[in-house]
């Protein structure tokens, strides 16, 4: 679990036992907390913090699939036994409820969420991961990932990027041609342009303070990583020449990893 801001970090471990999965529709319990794609119960409790509450969701964005692109790892996600393997449910939706940490309330009402999942056995060993959804203008949402993907017996680097304007999606991958021209990290900021045909992408990304989470490596969760919440990120999105869309976000998330 991770807090901002000041960014704090809590880590729970709970039996197997304390694990329960419904495929359809699909939700998890974990003790006292379950977790679905309309609705989230949380209570999570140590000597040191107590989360409780619940939030519903509504009005998902999800993204446009296909035969070849069932989700969005295109048709990689055909591939068995990736380490890694990422899923993208919602890119804009409605947040309704309320939170309490310790001794703060948080209230939402009609916020901007944004869901995505995780699944295999270990995260990639370098990788960029970036996301934001808290624009001036509440339609935009953005993705982007860059990471190696081990295949066989050698890797390369991969990348998916979403980024959709009201009803409109714009896809930046691999797997439909896209070419990174630039993938720039430094110690506070990060800039990437990737470009398809006549589209070019610009994404600039300042990174904030980052907490320490536990990833997993190989099966167990044996690994640390670093992620902020309170990052900003800015884009340009260029046609032909023509800049036809820019937005700024102070509210990203942003993960950079031995990159």
């Amino acid at each position: 679990m991770i807090v901002s801001s000041p960014i704090r970090t809590y880590y729970f471990k709970y039996p197997i036992e304390s694990f329960q999965l419904r495929k359809h529709p699909f939700a998890i319990t974990i003790g006292d907390s379950y977790f679905s794609k309309n609705r989230i119960k949380i209570n999570l409790k140590n000597s040191h913090v107590h989360l409780i509450g619940s939030l519903s969701f509504s009005d998902h964005l999800p993204i446009k699939t296909s035969l070849v692109t069932p989700n969005i790892m295109g048709y990689f996600a055909y591939i068995p036994k990736m380490a890694c393997n990422h899923g993208v449910i919602s890119m804009n939706h409605r947040v309704n409820g309320q939170i309490q940490f310790n001794d703060q309330q948080f209230i939402f009402d009609q916020d901007w969420g944004y869901i995505e999942k995780d699944w295999g056995t270990s995260f990639p060993d370098r990788y960029i991961w970036i996301q934001a959804n808290h624009f001036n203008q509440t339609d935009l949402s953005v993705m982007c990932s860059i990471a190696t993907i081990p295949m066989m017996k050698t890797q390369f680097i991969g990348h998916i990027c979403n980024l959709t304007i009201a009803d409109e999606e714009y896809r930046f991958a691999t797997y439909n041609g896209t070419k990174i021209i630039k993938a720039e990290v430094s110690e506070q900021q990060v800039a990437i342009q990737l470009q398809r045909k006549q589209t070019s992408l610009f994404i600039n990304a300042i990174r904030s303070e980052a907490g320490e989470l536990k990833a997993p490596n190989k099966g167990q969760m044996s690994t640390l990583i670093k992620e902020g919440l309170g990052g900003s990120v800015s884009f340009r999105l260029v046609e032909s020449g023509q800049t036809i869309a820019t937005g700024t976000s102070d509210y990203a998330g942003i993960e950079v990893v031995n990159f």
